[in-house]
């Protein structure tokens, strides 16, 4: 049959995500002024779909950012925490990291408890430093899901540890939020920040935070930190005119549009219960190929798993990458301090694929592997004459 859409690619990386073929049709549309009342119906629509994937509407809000995951949470953290407040990080992994960069660039005053890359988060040591500094703190943030080693953090006991201490909490749910149910409001987090390009599906180029609304009222009268991302700002804007303030793609607001009636169609639960299949089926074949995992079991979420490296001479991650991309798979080089420092590459099961996709990667992966070996073994010596 010959193909008449775009070239399909399983994407094994955490995003940007393989995309369904009406997702990428849903891009190609009339052009249209984001102000006009046809696309802020849809945008109005969107923000729905993503406060309900959360919560109660009626509580809480979803906010849409143009731009990268990175800078939603930018967004979330200097709306979001008053400029008298104070944060605590949990560091294990790079991008727990990058919420401290990003606090410590914008004068957030915060504390970092530091667990070490690839590391679990010890309740007990988190316990141990709100008792000592919940008095000074306003808030607690931390990545749910870890994408520099496959790490999922305990979100509902840390969020119990926080209501303890009167914390609020602020989680990263950049690559889980659309595979595990997160809730925002008053029997979950106070906010999350999560993109388009990876659970949901969607397109690169939108984040959004979902926030309570009385956590927005918080910080009202508060100095700006920023004026393009101030949240509170947009959702003022959002609320009376349907618009953002700013410049919005339609296109890919269309394309989320499509992803989220097809989260609607498949359910939450299946879509995570998918993600679980194709990772059991991933696991199973990196093992009969003599792989390794960073993680412990128990710590290693069913969205992405970090894979050590061989250390034999024959081995090569840009080889094997170029070799499987041309074969139309993309897998991703792994964080230098993940495991501290041990070589590793990770492979990401979100997106529009399945364990038939995952079969097919590996089988791939076996033959690459083999080729690689091949070409690297010694010839055998010439016959020596007679």
């Amino acid at each position: 049959m010959t193909q008449t859409g775009p070239l399909r690619r399983v994407l094994l990386n955490p995003g940007p995500a393989t995309t369904s073929e009406a997702v990428k049709a849903a891009l190609v549309i009339p052009d249209i002024c984001p102000r006009e009342s046809e696309f802020c119906a849809q945008l109005a629509e969107v923000r729905r779909r993503l406060a309900e994937l959360a919560g109660n509407p009626e509580e809480i809000t979803a906010i849409p950012v143009v731009g990268s995951g990175t800078t939603a949470l930018e967004a979330a953290l200097i709306s979001l925490i008053p400029t008298d407040g104070r944060v605590i990080f949990l560091d294990n992994g790079v991008y727990g990291r990058r919420l401290v960069e990003i606090a410590r660039t914008c004068g957030i005053a915060h504390r970092v408890i530091v667990f070490g890359d690839a590391k679990p988060v010890d309740l007990a040591s988190v316990e141990a430093v709100l008792e000592a500094d919940a008095a000074a703190a306003t808030h607690l943030a931390f990545v749910h899901h870890e994408t520099s080693s496959g790490m999922l953090n305990p979100l509902e006991e840390l969020t119990r540890l926080a209501r303890r201490f009167d914390l609020e909490v602020l989680v990263d749910a950049m690559s889980s939020f659309g595979a595990i149910p997160i809730r925002v409001g008053e029997d979950g987090v106070d906010a999350l920040v999560s993109s388009a390009n990876k659970c949901l599906q969607a397109m690169p180029g939108l984040a959004f935070a979902i926030a309570t609304r009385s956590s927005l009222d918080r910080d009202r009268g508060t100095q700006p930190r920023s004026y393009a991302l101030d949240l509170a700002a947009e959702f003022d804007q959002l609320e009376k005119t349907g618009q953002m303030r700013f410049t919005c793609p339609p296109q890919i607001v269309s394309a989320l549009h499509r992803a989220l009636l097809e989260l609607e169609v498949e359910g939450l639960p299946e879509r995570g219960e998918r993600y679980r299949r194709s990772m059991q089926t991933l696991v199973r074949g990196l093992s009969k190929l003599g792989f390794e995992l960073l993680l412990e079991e128990r710590h290693q979420s069913w969205i992405l798993v970090a894979v050590r490296e061989p250390r034999e001479p024959w081995y090569d991650f840009d080889e094997l990458h170029d070799a499987l991309y041309r074969l139309g798979f993309t897998i991703y080089p792994g964080h230098p301090g993940a495991g501290g420092g041990e070589p590793n590459f990770r492979l990401s099961v979100l997106g529009d694929i399945d364990s038939r996709d995952i079969e097919a990667f590996l089988a791939a992966l076996e033959a690459c592997l083999a080729d690689m070996k091949n070409r690297c073994a010694p010839a055998d010596p010439a016959p020596e004459k007679t």
